[in-house]
Parts: C-alpha cells; sequence; structure tokens
C-alpha cells in the first residue's frame, strides 16, 4: 500500500505527429487555457500537476510533451525513457496522423519502455467531426490491440482533457476516483519549474542545458 500523503512521480509522454494537439492539450490540462495556433514544440517541454486519488495515493504527473517533426525522431527517443505513460495523440482529420501513430511512433514507444508502461490512444480535435478521416471504430481496435485506454476529446474542451488525466491516474493507482488538487496546498517544494524546455538546436548554449532521462 502506498503511503498516504506521500506524492509518487508518474511520467507522462505526449508523442505523435506535429499539428496533432498535444501542446494545446497539455496546456488546457495545466493552465486551462486553449491555444489557437501554439509554437510547434522543439525538443521537449515540461509541466506537472498533482492527482489525489480515492485511495490516499498521491500522483504528480510529469506530463512531457514531444516533438512530432520528422527532424527531431531520432532525437526525441531520450525523452521516453522511464516513462509511466505514453500518450499516442491523432489528429481525427488528418488520417497520416492516425497512421503514423500505427506505423511509427507506438514502435518507437515500446522499443524504448518497460513493458508496464500505460499506452493511451487520443482521438484529438473532436469538435470537427464533419471533417473526420479517421473511423472512430478502427482507432478503438488499434488501441485495444495494445490493450490501451482510448479517450475522444478535444483541446477546446476542459473537462474532457481534465477526464483523460483522471482515468489515467485511476488507472494507474487502482483507484475507484481522483480530483485534481493545489500543489501549494501540499506544502510542496517542486525542484523545477512549472514549466521547463529542453531545446535540440545544436546552437552554442545547447551545452549548458540540463538533461532529462
Amino acid at each position: 500500500m502506498e503511503e498516504k500523503n506521500k506524492v509518487k512521480p508518474i511520467k507522462v509522454v505526449l508523442i505523435g505527429e506535429s499539428g496533432v494537439g498535444k501542446t494545446s492539450i497539455i496546456t488546457q490540462f495545466i493552465q486551462q487555457i486553449f491555444q489557437i495556433d501554439p509554437q510547434s514544440t522543439i525538443g521537449g517541454t515540461f509541466s506537472t500537476k498533482i492527482i489525489k486519488c480515492s485511495n490516499g495515493m498521491l500522483l504528480k504527473l510529469e506530463i512531457w510533451d514531444t516533438a512530432g517533426q520528422e527532424r527531431y525522431r531520432s532525437i526525441t527517443k531520450m525523452f521516453y525513457k522511464d516513462s509511466s505513460v505514453a500518450i499516442l495523440v491523432y489528429d481525427i482529420t488528418n488520417k497520416f496522423s492516425f497512421e503514423e501513430l500505427q506505423n511509427y511512433w507506438v514502435n518507437q514507444i515500446k522499443e524504448v519502455c518497460s513493458k508496464d508502461l500505460l499506452l493511451v490512444v487520443v482521438a484529438n480535435k473532436s469538435d470537427l467531426f464533419e471533417r473526420e478521416e479517421v473511423n472512430e471504430e478502427v482507432a478503438r481496435e488499434f488501441a485495444k490491440k495494445y490493450n490501451a485506454l482510448f479517450h475522444v476529446i478535444t483541446a477546446k474542451n476542459t473537462t474532457l482533457i481534465e477526464n483523460l488525466f483522471l482515468d489515467i491516474s485511476k488507472k494507474i493507482s487502482g483507484a475507484d476516483s481522483a480530483m485534481m488538487i493545489d500543489e501549494k496546498a501540499l506544502n510542496l517544494k517542486p525542484k523545477r519549474k512549472r514549466s521547463d524546455s529542453v531545446s535540440l538546436k545544436g546552437d552554442s548554449n545547447h551545452k549548458n542545458n540540463r538533461k532529462f532521462c
């Protein structure tokens, strides 16, 4: 049994093609803000959120947003290491983004992470259902193949995003329910700022960046 009031870190990584909405999902979850046109992620960015589960377990979700551009594919693997949860995101209006989950991203994450990894398949941009290119049942079968959770969301809807991460927290903790709480109420002293970023640009400042594993 996990000791009550002891915070357990859970590394969560979002992966998928550029433009599927990974950054918007995280921004909505952390800040309750929808970004219409967020800047493309270079490398990876890091955010945290505390979840309290009904069995007394406290989870600190350490959420990594990774670059989806093809030119970064050989490098972003380093962000997958030690992940407990991998959220595979596709855009329902972009068939290619789903095909790449099947053909590339799921294999990459399984190469690096342990067999205990929790996979979650997320169909984003459900508000654009009239432009849907990916059959939901096909996506559900894909998730079922890997014993993954499946969520249909839009980053515009705070409730859907919160339910996604609360569902993940319940699965990880084995609890019946979960809720978000304020880190300040726990008097925690975070080791990192709320949002840190790691650049993969080959500039002169790169050697000064911290390494995350």
